[in-house]
């Protein structure tokens, strides 16, 4: 019998610390400290600024650009081919990004990867003669991590920049 009374007795035991949790949580206890983990939108900040080339008819004739620069928080990532710009409002045709040089990775979440870390700028070319005055709106849609804790779905951002043409 003093098995049994051992195990009655751990049963008592482990219902106490259950009805204490319970009542703490019940009383509003403070919850236990977490990986407090940062909204997407601070954990991977992103600005734009719209780059003019020279005036039409001047050589060289260099293409306009967009550049986003994204400030990355200590601690996380951005997959580099989870990116991708689309330029608002429509019309201002926009050639594919050019990434600088990334990080490669063997992620744990999606296998062998390329990452960025602190800070990237990302280049979106356009012709700058078709460039109208006025505002224009990146939205981008981007995916990263919190280093081996959590990675996030993919998550939109929309960064308003303004620019003007180039004068003739």
């Amino acid at each position: 019998m003093p098995a049994l009374a051992r195990a009655a007795g751990a049963m008592k035991a482990a219902a106490a610390v259950l009805g204490a949790g319970l009542f703490a949580l019940a009383h509003g206890a403070p919850a236990a400290p977490s990986d407090d983990l940062l909204e997407p939108d601070q954990a991977f900040r992103p600005t734009a600024r719209l780059l003019m080339g020279p005036p039409r008819g001047t050589v060289p004739a260099l293409p306009a650009a967009i550049q986003v620069e994204y400030r990355i928080a200590q601690g996380y990532y951005l997959y580099r081919d989870r990116l991708r710009f689309d330029v608002q409002p429509p019309g201002l045709p926009v050639m594919p990004a050019e990434f600088p040089p990334a990080t490669a990775m063997d992620d744990p979440f999606i296998g062998k990867t390329f990452i960025y870390r602190e800070k990237v700028t990302i280049t979106l070319p356009f012709s700058a003669n078709v460039a109208n005055p006025g505002a224009y709106r990146v939205r981008i849609t981007a995916q990263g991590c919190a280093e081996e804790r959590f990675c996030y779905s993919p998550f939109r951002q929309e960064v308003p920049i303004v620019g003007t043409a180039p004068s003739p």
